[in-house]
């Protein structure tokens, strides 16, 4: 091979090496300088968001989005906390999905999860059983038992993580939950952290503390807690502005339905411990969504596909109604309507809202009834909109969805009486039960009511 020829190969292979370079470097997590640091990424308040809902573009964040963030820029070996409220409500189809939700924490390699105030709501015997069954590290030092006064979870982890020991404490401020689930009490923070912060410290390197509690009772905790290395919280409106420290310890937290995911390194040195790479990251939309977590979320719509719910019988729901006492009027379906009202149909069908079902038919999500409420007429009532319908009836946004049910108004035309009453004007609140924060755009009814303005002209 001639002196030229050889010297183009050795171009290519520096090329080919240089280009393998820059392929990991832009796609495989980053690595830490020191060994010694300790770098820890949280979040906290999933509120059930296993993926955003899709209903519009733009929408934040999602466990599906945090896993390929994560992916890309989590240090190796790093610490991955979450501070509780991964429950969205109480209702049977909530907790299948939290128990969802669980599973792709586990996916995601979660060190320890707290069991927040959302979790605290649910009675004793759900908890528990959620509890034993998933492979999450779920953790509680505050939840006990009311009749045996036993923790109904385990109270602390310890992580052995680039050769030190990392002891996580896990507890819950029972003023962020006035009325805790059959069967449950919630230990004072201070109880809670005194039966296990001593032994714990003693065999660790260093301790942190998932507080799910306010910033002023963080810093409280602090001032009596010297041996706390890192609290990082959660029952807060926002989360931190900055990285905070009070006494020995550094205090973070985040908020905001899994739209953020919270970064921060702690490395003990000579002169004491230090935090520092403090930031708050937001789960843009650019962010792709993680599809192994994508599959996860569709099992959890076929589950309660074939589930039957508590919501599927609207008639339990009214247990607690006065005796005897039947709302006067029922759903009839927007078909009714538009018989007569032949200008407002034809504004009703131009907009979103005659087919807002099939949109959910799109993702899937027909059966969910997280989703279903703000597509149907009455759902969740004894004369509106059941799962079992299907697309039949009741679907879509229609006209008894904002006026309200309108057996009564139709019975009297029917029977050539003028209705007694006349349907209440509606206004901007209508409008926001569906339409607000990323549920819709930025809503201003004057902007949007143009837009499906009906009724009487003036």
């Amino acid at each position: 091979m001639n002196k030229p020829a050889i010297a183009a190969l050795v171009c290519l292979v520096i090329a080919a090496i240089g280009g393998l370079v820059a392929y990991y470097a832009g796609n495989s997590a980053p690595v830490a300088k020191d060994s010694k640091e300790i770098p820890i990424y949280f979040t906290c308040d999933t509120h059930g968001r296993l993926e955003p809902c899709g209903c519009f573009t733009g929408q934040l964040g999602g466990l599906t989005r945090i896993r390929t963030w994560l992916k890309r820029h989590q240090v190796d070996n790093s610490l991955l906390l979450d501070v509780g409220n991964s429950l969205a409500g109480q209702e049977d189809f909530r907790v299948i999905k939290y128990e969802h939700i669980l599973e792709a924490f586990d996916l995601m390699g979660y060190h320890a999860l707290n069991l927040g105030g959302a979790e605290a709501k649910l009675p004793l015997a759900t908890l528990t059983e959620i509890i034993s069954s998933t492979k999450a590290p779920l953790l509680s030092a505050s939840l006990i038992d009311t009749s045996t006064r036993e923790l109904i979870a385990p109270p602390t982890r310890i992580v052995e993580l680039r050769g030190q020991k990392i002891g996580i404490l896990a507890v819950l401020d029972p003023n962020s939950v006035p009325s805790p689930g059959e069967g449950l009490a919630i230990l004072s923070l201070d109880d809670a952290i005194s039966r296990h912060l001593p032994a714990l410290a003693e065999v660790c390197d260093e301790v942190v503390l998932l507080a799910f509690t306010n910033e002023d009772e963080m810093k409280r905790l602090a001032k009596e807690f010297y041996e706390v290395s890192l609290i990082v919280g959660g029952d807060v409106r926002q989360a931190s502005q900055y990285l905070q420290q009070e006494n020995q310890s550094y205090l973070v937290f985040t908020s905001n339905q899994a739209r953020t995911v919270g970064q921060v390194t702690l490395r003990r040195k000579n002169d004491g411990l230090k935090a520092y790479d403090f930031d708050i990251h937001l789960m843009k939309p650019g962010i792709s969504q993680d599809q192994q977590l994508l599959d996860l979320s569709n099992r959890y719509r076929e589950t309660i596909r074939n589930t039957d719910l508590l919501v599927d019988h609207p008639e339990r729901l009214s247990e607690n109604a006065i005796p005897g006492v039947k709302p006067l009027a029922t759903y009839v379906g927007s078909e009714r309507c538009i018989t007569c009202h032949a200008e407002e149909a034809e504004t009703w069908h131009a907009s979103a809202h005659s087919h807002a079902f099939d949109s959910l038919v799109k993702k899937n999500s027909e059966a969910d009834p997280t989703c279903i409420a703000c597509h149907t007429v009455g759902f969740g009532t004894p004369s509106g909109y059941r799962r079992t319908f299907g697309k039949e009836k009741l679907v879509n946004v229609g006209c008894e969805s904002c006026h309200g049910p309108g057996s009564e108004h139709v019975n009297a035309w029917d029977n050539g009486v003028t209705p007694s009453f006349k349907f209440r004007p509606l206004g901007a609140g209508d409008c926001m039960q569906c339409h607000y924060g990323e549920f819709s755009r930025p809503f201003d009814w004057d902007q949007f009511w143009p837009l499906i303005e009906h009724g009487k002209k003036k």
